[in-house]
């Protein structure tokens, strides 16, 4: 049976034609055994990597030097390269089903035309100006529809700055994860593993203000 039925196929190749710029690689990361969610994240990738030449994936195993070059350590994983192989620093860390699976659609969108991402211009040259590592981690569950606001915001500062990851975490599918930072609810972004956290959908200003925070209180 389908992940993607038809007429979402029609309204995604439709989107894809008209929004896609350059090609899009998507790595995923699998393991045959114990990865309960693994072969439907795969038929998902197939499905939607079929509607554009421009989108297409590469599957990896946990084990695979791609796995220790990308630091991906849970599976399933999806990780997005830009035209040039690019790693932008945008994880996915469980199957993107439900509301989620939007959050994958935007982001290739996003990685195939980066100077067209949906944000004001003053925000998106704060988010570059970030000069220290930053790591979000964004735990959510499929059927939030609040979540993809705060995994997007996430994925949208990674792309703008290479100093930026942003990490979509399903918190069923890792729940030994989800309560070492006690997520009680979602979607709830942890920043630099817990030195900040937001709980709710906020803009990406909102993150932002918390992660200029963690700089000025280190200075």
């Amino acid at each position: 049976m389908a992940k993607i039925d038809r007429e979402e196929k029609n309204k995604i190749k439709n989107l894809f034609a008209n929004k896609l710029k350059d090609e899009v690689k998507l790595l995923f990361f699998a393991e045959a055994e114990a990865c309960q969610y693994c072969a439907d994240t795969e038929e998902i990738l197939s499905e939607l990597t079929a509607l554009d030449e421009k989108v297409n994936y590469e599957k990896y195993s946990l084990a695979s030097s791609q796995a220790e070059e990308f630091k991906v350590d849970k599976v399933p994983a999806i990780v997005i390269l830009d035209q040039a192989g690019q790693d932008l620093g945008i994880r996915f860390y469980g199957i993107p089903s439900g509301y989620e699976f939007t959050s994958l659609v935007e982001d290739i969108i996003d990685v195939s035309d980066q100077e067209n991402i949906d944000l004001k211009a003053k925000i998106k040259a704060e988010i570059k100006a970030i000069d220290f590592e930053v790591l979000l981690q964004v735990f959510i569950t499929p059927t939030c529809p609040y979540c993809p606001r705060a995994v997007r915001a996430a994925h949208q500062m990674a792309i703008l700055n290479p100093k930026i990851r942003g990490e979509m975490i399903e918190a069923m599918e890792f729940e030994e994860l989800t309560a070492s930072f006690d997520v009680a609810g979602v979607p709830k972004t942890v920043i630099n593993s817990g030195a900040a956290e937001q709980v709710g959908a906020v803009p990406a200003k909102t993150i932002l203000k918390k992660i200029k925070a963690l700089d000025l209180a280190v200075k």
